[in-house]
């Protein structure tokens, strides 16, 4: 099956756009809690934790329900939208503004990375949301064996030039400034937020596979079933495999860059 060159544009700003998203997130929002309100690594991992959990359960759900609609489209580009304002959002919390609610220092930095963690739980349903569950799976149903391996590698790129991008970008800022931290999540929510009004546009509808028509419920149960992981034994193997490397990841990534700068004193 040919696909059409809006495919190819959607898929590419989609892709890079949320991952973009996810490196800022993964990477940078430890360093924002740590350098803006002196957050401990038992914070760190709190945050990280917290938003593990609700981008595993956002996955789940909000893809059945996608699942269950019939539609991938506008979980897309309204997820979009509602993303980049959320990043947005992390512009407001600052230790000046909540000074001014809160009164003393020492609790504006308690709130702020109490309001940091609720903020990135709340970013992460709607990039989960978007990205996870409805734009992988709007990839799967607009592709098959022809061209889904030339699809899925250039997703699979993604992560990589996304860390490129955000890297070289941020070299730019001085992060103990919570000037530059606005505007990182002005321009990055705007970006987020701009392709979701494209996808208004670009993304073509196609049909969801559910020849079961299978309940909310059901749907969310299925890839559960013993029955399920036994008949597609090798895939869960693969799945429980990439689980594993994943998990791994996961627990020295968000450390990463503060290990280096405090520990290592390295810059840049």
């Amino acid at each position: 099956m040919r696909k059409s060159r809006k495919f190819w544009t959607v898929l590419i700003i989609f892709s890079l756009t949320g991952q973009i998203a996810w490196v800022m997130e993964n990477m940078y929002f430890n360093v924002f809690i740590y350098k803006m309100f002196r957050a401990s690594a038992s914070d760190i991992a709190l945050m990280v934790t917290a938003s593990a959990v609700a981008a595993t359960l956002t996955a789940i759900l909000m893809g059945a329900l996608s699942d269950r609609i019939g539609k991938r489209k506008i979980f897309m580009y309204a997820g979009y939208i509602a993303w980049g304002i959320s990043i947005i959002s992390f512009a407001l919390i600052r230790t000046d503004l909540i000074s001014s609610l809160f009164g003393a220092v020492s609790s504006a930095a308690s709130v702020g990375i109490l309001l940091v963690i609720i903020m990135d739980c709340v970013m992460t349903f709607f990039g989960s949301t978007a990205n996870d569950a409805a734009y992988n799976a709007w990839l799967t149903d607009s592709t098959d064996s022809g061209n889904r391996g030339a699809a899925e590698g250039i997703n699979s790129m993604m992560p990589l030039i996304s860390i490129l991008v955000v890297f070289g970008g941020f070299m730019g800022f001085d992060l103990d400034l919570a000037s530059s931290w606005t505007v990182i999540y002005c321009v990055i929510g705007s970006l987020v937020l701009l392709v979701g009004v494209l996808g208004l546009f670009l993304v073509e509808e196609t049909p969801v596979r559910n020849p079961d028509s299978l309940g909310y419920l059901s749907t969310i149960l299925y890839g559960f079933r013993p029955g399920v992981v036994r008949k597609n034994a090798v895939l869960y193997f693969s799945m429980t495999a990439f689980m594993i490397f994943n998990t791994s990841i996961q627990i020295y990534m968000p450390y990463l860059i503060i290990y280096y700068e405090q520990t290592l004193d390295m810059a840049d």
